[in-house]
């Protein structure tokens, strides 16, 4: 009898992590929900801001979004895949979005070229496979 109790509150901490993860990831596709509504409404609005300006901020409001969605996705879909495509995202982001010295924009470009060899050369089959 204790042994049957025992298995199940071993079961129960086994698949509270993921039950945590699966909260956080709905949490989170909330708030990027209503992001994207009010990405929608901000291109709409065209604020008064010069044009490089604005599509600045539209870059970083959708980049954020895109960044959150994958992490949504790495939360809830444990490969090694979705981890790296994270990573990449984050990085681009700074390509794209930030200004930064030319050592900097190198700095990135070879971390994104060390993730995608990774990708292409240490990743085993199972590594693209994605638990639910």
């Amino acid at each position: 009898m204790r042994k049957r109790y025992l298995e199940r509150i071993h079961n129960v901490i086994l698949k509270m992590p993921s039950c945590l993860e699966k909260v956080v990831a709905a949490i989170l596709l909330v708030g990027v929900a209503y992001s994207c509504i009010q990405l929608g409404i901000h291109v709409v609005a065209q604020k008064e801001l010069a044009f490089d300006a604005y599509i600045e901020d539209i870059l970083v409001t959708a980049f954020n979004a895109v960044i959150v969605i994958e992490f949504i996705r790495m939360l809830i879909k444990h490969s090694m895949n979705t981890i790296v495509e994270v990573l990449i995202f984050a990085i681009a982001r700074g390509l794209v979005v930030e200004h930064e010295e030319p050592l900097e924009i190198l700095i990135r470009i070879v971390c994104i070229t060390i993730l995608l060899a990774c990708r292409k050369y240490l990743f085993y089959e199972k590594d693209f496979e994605e638990e639910l």
